[in-house]
């Protein structure tokens, strides 16, 4: 482990010496792909934005159409089947059906730039084939948000959005399938898989599920105090039947914690990085990536919690992971969201050479 971290600082210390990497482009090619399903001409629209900007590994899409949260939150939605059922019968027409797949490995940390401004660095890791969507809603009423959703939870791998075959109605539910995400108010939110029992609070509560509520929380709350009063009105279920999911919420103010479910109880600790491993004491031991977490642990200690856009994303490809036969393996993108000057810069499956670079105000991928 001595040698992981010590390995760590030095790479970090010969990459702030690099340029910044290039930015990758929007191709602008639209799918010619059928959507049977579809029941509204916001949603064709919607549909009509979607955009592969790196050969079918990551599309961006401009959602305007109504995603119905609030009969969401109503409908005691309780797992990732709940959800995509609510999708195709509230959103579609009858007949629609998602190939459901879900889980993930991930780290996550939140520090100041030089200059004071809050950057927030994530990894989403999880092995199986899915192309991510960066997906940006403004919802009425709500804020703007931009956010990476994993469209692979609904059957749709590499390429296959824009196949010419493969029926993208079940796309209209990207924006609950989110696995982090930034308003325009500066606040962000990711989620983060744990080992052990899944929470499913029943204190006479409605339900709601991991990703409807970060949903939830970027859609209407400005800070994390905002968003920590959001989910506490609901109980939390867990997206999957065998697992659990904890969650790193920051704002524009530099605040950020840690939201756990521990034994169904609400867990909120001043934390500002996290990876697969519960940080509640009272769940001590229970988990993984932690190898992961020294490297977080010592490298912002060394840095005194202060790095640079390029260095957070640099310290993101040292904790990234390779494809390996563990399901919360390989690194699907990396991303340093800037909540002070709200935009995000993206890479997808460790090609951090090539970088895609995005605002609230322009998802073209310049």
């Amino acid at each position: 482990m001595k040698n992981k971290v010590l390995t760590a600082l030095l790479l970090l210390l010969c990459l702030q010496a690099l340029p910044f990497a290039a930015f990758g482009g929007e191709k602008a090619v639209k799918p010619g792909n059928p959507a049977a399903y579809l029941t509204t001409k916001a949603q064709r629209l919607s549909l009509a934005t979607l955009h592969d900007i790196d050969d079918g590994k990551l599309y961006t899409i401009d959602y305007t159409a109504d995603y119905r949260l609030d009969k969401m939150l109503k409908s005691n939605v309780d797992g990732v089947r709940s959800c995509i059922s609510f999708v195709e019968k509230h959103l579609l027409k009858e007949g629609a059906k998602a190939d459901i797949k879900a889980g993930g490995g991930c780290s996550a940390f939140a520090v100041r730039a030089g200059d004071g401004k809050v950057i927030y660095g994530r990894n989403f890791d999880y092995k199986m084939d899915m192309t991510a969507v960066l997906i940006r809603t403004a919802p009425k009423g709500g804020y703007v948000s931009i956010g990476l959703a994993d469209a692979g939870w609904v059957g749709y791998g590499i390429g296959s959005l824009g196949d010419g075959v493969s029926d993208i109605s079940m796309a209209v539910g990207l924006p609950y399938l989110i696995m982090d995400g930034m308003n325009e108010k500066g606040l962000a939110v990711s989620v983060f898989y744990l080992d052990g029992e899944p929470a499913r609070q029943n204190t006479g509560k409605p339900k709601i599920m991991t990703t409807v509520a970060m949903r939830l929380m970027l859609d209407r709350a400005a800070n994390v105090d905002e968003a920590l009063a959001l989910v506490g009105q609901y109980d939390m279920q867990s997206a999957m039947p065998d697992a659990n999911f904890h969650f790193l919420i920051s704002d524009a103010s530099g605040r950020s914690v840690v939201l756990e479910y521990c034994g169904n109880k609400m867990s909120v600790l001043d934390e500002h990085y996290v990876t697969n491993f519960y940080l509640d004491p009272s769940m001590e031991g229970l988990g993984h990536g932690k190898d992961r977490y020294e490297i977080l642990k010592s490298v912002l200690a060394f840095k005194k919690d202060v790095l640079s856009e390029k260095e957070a994303m640099s310290l993101l490809e040292m904790v990234s992971q390779p494809e390996t036969e563990a399901s919360t393996s390989m690194t699907q993108w990396s991303v340093v969201y800037n909540l002070t000057d709200l935009n995000a810069t993206v890479a997808i499956r460790r090609e951090y050479e090539k970088l895609f670079r995005f605002s609230i105000s322009d998802i073209s991928g310049k």
